[in-house]
């Protein structure tokens, strides 16, 4: 089997028994009615010996004076087809694919066989008319050099697809499960060997060449294959496999040894109207040159977002009226009736809860879910907050714009942190929520031992994040293009960082609470008082911009936008003076170490330093350096709590490492 990695995304498809090659006779029977009702030669041989089931498929076509088969409209006529399932050992991938007519080299450039390998041979021509009497019969011909011309073409076709468009992953689970596109094609041969005759796809070139590799079928050996001894006797061992347990390598044969096909077999064109190779090249350009408009982010997660739901509630992991409530179909009355909060902040936690959730059965429907839909789709805490967003949002009506904004900086509010175990999702009041938070970053800030403020915290920045982000109070990085803003950080991080502040518990517990009395939401400082206004203008209300500067990242002091006219603006602005002078400092030591002799050593390292120029500044160092562990003692003094065994709160103990 080709290598490739296992994709434990992906539920994979059962396997079953394979069906036995079709005997000389079904096959001979079917390419007879071939020939009568689509007037094929070579073709039909080739398609009765690549069809599974020979005899439904001459028996689904019927009267060969009025066949039943598929009709497919197309620029000039209809193209006529048929579906079957086809053996993969009798089918190529097209060896011209055009995914690779970029990367050409044609002869005009590059002299064929003058340059690296991908010049060995010219490109192989566009296909034509096998008959050109008969330019709309449905069999093309492709003009070949030798067999070793098509045997390079078919590798380098192959080594690109599998390097920008490879479905190996998808189709060892899940087999290919969209019918190729495929058409009897002749290689013709310029140094006088016979014509050789082979399905040959012109869409789903990228499937077959996955399938090829991972069955280790050489694409380019198919349309001098005939050996029928052989294909039955692979068969036979992979039915022996089935029987007795197979492994890896044989579960991915018998699932990928039948592929599901649409075998193009006439054209009817209109008057005046296109020949074969064109009427195929526009089924074609349906599907990639000129395909529907691509659904974008939006409705792709809506409707993966419908489907997890709708997954949840199948395996009874959520109640009706729960899916009802999450997706957004029921009225806040009728959530209320069904015992389900009514208000945007709680139905926002509790759909963040659900796509985070430990619980292995929430994990599992979410999967089945999405693989349904794509399987190329991993399931990535990216991908889970973009579901959940889009259910959030579905209780906003607002301008379309707008919802796409609010979602796309939504998604990015959600820190690590909603993943873990620790938080769980309760009905607290907003005031006791944000007490207990209190409680725990102040435990957090005494007692270094703790390794995070705690899970009171984290449901309040949970809480928080709907009236903040939807308020447009907080947003996503837009970008550098007109955006003067050098914080990149992401609303989550932001979040985070509150939580681990007893000024940032109090600001969330604010915003929560004046969204739910429909105020601005309100600065507060410490203590959580109400900032105001400079000559007592009224409120200070928070943004984007103030939320970043106040809350700045861990090992940063705030920015001192306003150096302002109380002593603790005048501290906070000398903090910030203070850590540029550390930056620079630090930037100025690495650069005088960098400085190097003409023998490539440090200068520090061979001349050094007098020693009166080191002791004087060691000393402001070690000065600066022991005022600095006092103050941070300070710091856990005044605002952390340690808990005594029985939860009460006490004075920090002197086991801070600063204290030493």
């Amino acid at each position: 089997m080709g290598t490739f990695q296992s994709d434990s995304q992906v539920i994979p498809r059962p396997i079953g028994e394979l069906p036995p090659y079709a005997n000389a006779k079904a096959r001979t029977n079917l390419a007879s009615r071939l020939s009568e009702a689509f007037d094929l030669s070579e073709a039909a041989v080739a398609i009765a010996n690549a069809v599974v089931d020979p005899t439904t498929v001459r028996k689904s076509i019927g009267d060969p004076k009025d066949p039943d088969v598929e009709r497919i409209l197309v620029p000039g006529g209809t193209l006529l087809g048929v579906r079957a399932n086809v053996w993969a050992r009798r089918i190529m991938p097209d060896p011209r694919n055009p995914r690779t007519l970029p990367a050409r080299r044609h002869p005009y450039a590059v002299e064929p066989g003058g340059g690296s390998e991908d010049s060995k041979f010219r490109p192989l021509p566009e296909p034509r008319a096998n008959c050109s009497d008969e330019p709309n019969k449905a069999e093309l011909a492709i003009d070949v050099e030798s067999r070793h011309h098509l045997t390079w073409a078919a590798q380098q076709a192959a080594a690109f697809v599998l390097a920008e468009n490879d479905w190996r992953v998808s189709i060892a689970s899940q087999g290919v499960m969209e019918a190729v596109w495929l058409v009897a094609t002749t290689y013709e041969h310029e140094d006088g060997s016979a014509p050789a005759t082979a399905l040959t796809t012109v869409e789903g070139s990228s499937r077959i060449t996955a399938v090829h590799d991972l069955l280790q079928i050489r694409s380019s050996d198919v349309p001098y294959d005939e050996n029928e001894i052989k294909l039955r006797t692979h068969i036979r061992r992979l039915n022996r496999a089935y029987e007795r347990g197979p492994n890896k390598d044989e579960t991915v044969g018998l699932r990928c040894q039948c592929v599901p096909a649409l075998i193009l077999l006439a054209f009817a064109p209109h008057d005046g109207g296109p020949r074969f190779p064109t009427a195929v090249k526009s089924l074609v350009a349906l599907r990639h040159v000129d395909p529907p408009k691509p659904w974008g982010e939006g409705p792709e997660f809506e409707s993966l977002a419908d489907e997890v739901l709708a997954e949840l509630y199948r395996r009874d992991l959520i109640s009706s009226a729960e899916h009802a409530y999450y997706a957004g179909s029921c009225t806040r009355a009728e959530a209320k009736a069904a015992h389900l909060p009514d208000d945007l902040v709680s139905r926002s936690t509790r759909i963040v809860r659900m796509f985070t959730s430990q619980d292995e059965r929430v994990g599992l429907a979410i999967r089945v879910a999405v693989t349904s839909q794509s399987t190329r789709k991993r399931i990535t805490s990216k991908l889970l907050h973009d579901l959940a967003t889009v259910l959030i949002l579905r209780s906003i009506a607002d301008d379309p714009s707008r919802v796409d904004q609010i979602r796309r900086y939504l998604r990015h509010s959600f820190a690590r942190f909603v993943h873990t175990p620790d938080w769980k999702l309760t009905s607290r009041s907003d005031a006791q929520l944000t007490n207990d938070a209190l409680d725990e970053v102040r435990t957090w800030i005494g007692d270094p031992s703790v390794g995070d403020p705690g899970p009171s915290t984290m449901e309040l920045a949970v809480r928080a994040t709907y009236p903040l982000v939807v308020t447009g109070r907080l947003n996503a990085d837009r970008g550098s293009a007109g955006n003067e803003q050098p914080d990149r950080r992401t609303p989550g991080q932001i979040l985070d960082v509150m939580r681990s502040s007893p000024q940032g518990v109090h600001q969330l517990g604010r915003a929560v609470q004046d969204f739910r009395e429909d105020r601005t939401i309100r600065a507060v400082d410490e203590e959580g008082r109400v900032k105001q206004l400079a000559d007592d203008q009224g409120d200070q209300y928070v943004s984007d911009i103030y939320l970043r500067n106040e809350f700045p990242p861990p090992g940063k002091t705030k920015k001192a936008s306003d150096p302002g006219d109380t002593p603790r603006d005048q501290y906070v602005a000398a903090q910030s003076a203070f850590e540029a002078a550390v930056a620079k400092l630090t930037d100025d030591f690495e650069l005088m170490y960098d400085i190097r002799g003409n023998d490539g050593m440090p200068l520090a390292d061979s001349l050094g330093t007098e020693p009166r120029l080191v002791d004087r500044w060691r000393n402001q160092l070690k000065r600066i350096d022991e005022e600095l562990v006092v103050w941070a003692s300070i710091y856990r003094r005044k605002h952390g709590a340690k808990r005594t065994q029985n939860g009460d709160a006490t004075a920090p103990e002197e086991q801070d490492p600063y204290d030493e």
